[in-house]
């Protein structure tokens, strides 16, 4: 049996498949899988939080190992871990950082691609793969944008948001210049590519990134208004040896 839950959810919902999925907190959120002999999900190693005796779990490199360095090169990790049960049963994927998170039901051959940290856990169905930026000398000056991961239907996947997730419609040719850490999510229609900031003044003194991540339309743009760096480098200032 599903253990009760008390604490009422922020997100209730049900995905095509008949997967039933919760949602609970506001700051640091997690999700709840109420799974059965239908529905499988899969996770990076170390993504799952909980789960109940009823669900059997089993870790393998998927892709080969091509794949799973691959994915070790993304900032996830070589081996996934495949949850299943031949009865009734939950599991539960917590955001790593204070945040949001988000279900994106995809349809067959429907793709989003995400910042290489986001991806939480999906339905069995969705494939995980490794993208680069179409600018491969440009990713590698630009760091955090140079490589991404693309989910790709038919299934629910989850992604974390570090802070709000706010989002975007660009027109076609339409563009914006975002700084690469608060890239969380993008439609594949959406141009990604790395710009150098301008101005020798900016470049010195503005405290801001050399670099900014420039998105072109069209297609939807999901931004975190939060990022582990910053956040780092204000804890930073705080610790001792720190004037």
């Amino acid at each position: 049996m599903i253990p009760d839950l008390p604490t009422p959810p922020e997100e209730d919902g049900t995905a095509r498949s008949g997967l039933r999925y919760r949602i609970i907190g506001k700051v640091q959120p997690t999700v709840l899988l109420d799974l059965d002999a239908r529905h499988g999900v899969f996770t990076d190693a170390g993504g799952l939080s909980w789960m109940t005796p009823t669900i059997s779990m089993t870790t393998n490199m998927q892709g080969g190992l091509l794949g799973g360095l691959s994915r070790a090169f993304s900032g996830g990790t070589v081996f996934l871990i495949h949850l299943n049960t031949t009865s009734r049963g939950q599991a539960a994927f917590c955001a790593d950082f204070p945040g949001k998170i988000v279900p994106l039901e995809l349809d067959a051959g429907e793709s989003i691609i995400t910042h290489k940290q986001a991806f939480l856990c999906a339905e069995s169905t969705v494939e995980l793969a490794v993208t680069f930026t179409r600018r491969l000398g440009a990713g590698l000056v630009g760091g955090d944008g140079f490589v991404l991961q693309k989910l790709t239907g038919p299934g629910l996947a989850f992604v974390e948001m570090d802070g709000d997730a706010i989002e975007y419609r660009l027109n076609p040719g339409e563009t914006m210049l975002v700084e690469p850490g608060h890239v969380a999510m993008f439609d594949p229609s959406v141009e990604f590519s790395i710009e150098m900031m301008k101005g020798i003044r900016n470049l010195l003194f503005s405290g801001e990134s050399l670099f900014f991540a420039k998105l072109t339309g069209p297609g939807r743009v999901w931004l975190n208004s939060m990022t582990v760096s910053k956040v780092a480098h204000r804890v930073g200032e705080y610790l001792p040896g720190k004037s």
